[in-house]
């Protein structure tokens, strides 16, 4: 059973593409429910032909549940991006959706699924994305 789907969508300027999407892996099931299941995946961006990255969520799993998108660089290059390589963090939890910028500090409640990333916030060393699932 798939219990959600993240997909980048990355508005490029007017050249060659319109907008390109990217869909998070599939996660594998968690067996309790308070385990947690992360994937990460490469985030390679053309900084030359960005508009925004809109992170969007679409989720099948209960309200109890949390789901986060972290953004951020892999300092270290072992192939997981840790909370101290993380600059943006996207979630929900138990049904409130959330945006951390952990760069400044600043957190917010979110009134929707889907974050709005411009170029200018945009971190051109981003070079990884990072999804958490607590939960079932």
């Amino acid at each position: 059973m798939k219990c959600f789907v993240v997909v980048l969508s990355l508005a490029l300027s007017a050249s060659v593409l319109a907008a390109a999407r990217v869909v998070a892996p599939s996660q594998t099931e968690a067996t309790t429910a308070d385990a947690e299941v992360a994937t990460n995946f490469p985030l390679s961006v053309n900084t030359a032909r960005l508009e925004k990255l809109t992170i969007a969520f679409s989720l099948d799993s209960c309200v109890t549940n949390e789901v986060l998108v972290a953004l951020g660089a892999d300092r270290d290059s072992d192939g997981d991006l840790s909370i101290d390589e993380a600059d943006i963090v996207f979630g929900c939890d138990c049904d409130a959706w959330y945006r951390a910028d952990l760069r400044t500090g600043e957190t917010a409640v979110m009134p929707t699924n889907a974050l709005v990333i411009g170029k200018r916030e945009f971190d051109p060393l981003w070079n990884l994305a990072k999804v958490v699932r607590r939960g079932r």
